[in-house]
């Protein structure tokens, strides 16, 4: 029994090294300087931005920006068509949202208001089933109401 066992676990663990193997190879789309512009296509994908900036100093041709947004980097190219300079153009806009909405979740504690909330958020549930309840014998439609926080932030 004790041999089984210790197969089942050698299996599981060799699993897992192998699982976790296969996703870091994964992530290794990175830009890199000097790297030409099909080798960035094809490290990070098509670019959802291309567009010309002004080369520095104003003295050369306009250099050409790729730019991926949900790697969030830019890359500028030189006149050699190799990445020159890798610019990190912040986060993608799902982060920015979800990062929003996680700020908009958090409830502000107030050390009065809290504590009632709690012991009453009894009764505001059943209010709402009554309601519910006299909405279903009404003739309203039948369905399981959609009880509210216990703390209104």
């Amino acid at each position: 029994m004790r041999i089984i066992l210790r197969r089942w676990w050698l299996g599981a663990l060799a699993l897992l090294i192998v699982g976790c193997a296969a996703q870091s190879g994964n992530s290794g789309a990175q830009l890199k300087a000097g790297m030409t512009s099909d080798e960035a296509v094809a490290a990070m994908g098509q670019p959802d931005l291309k567009d010309s900036v002004p080369a520095p100093n104003n003295n050369g041709p306009a250099m050409v920006r790729y730019t991926w947004l949900n790697a969030g980097e830019a890359a500028v190219f030189g006149p050699d068509m190799r990445v020159a300079t890798i610019v990190n153009v912040g986060p993608t806009p799902a982060t920015l949202s979800e990062v929003a909405q996680q700020e908009q979740m958090k409830p502000a504690f107030d050390p009065i208001q809290t504590p009632f909330d709690y012991i009453f958020y009894p009764f505001k549930a059943a209010f709402v089933y009554f309601g519910a309840g006299l909405n279903c014998i009404g003739g309203g439609g039948c369905h399981t109401p959609q009880l509210p926080p216990v703390v209104q932030g």
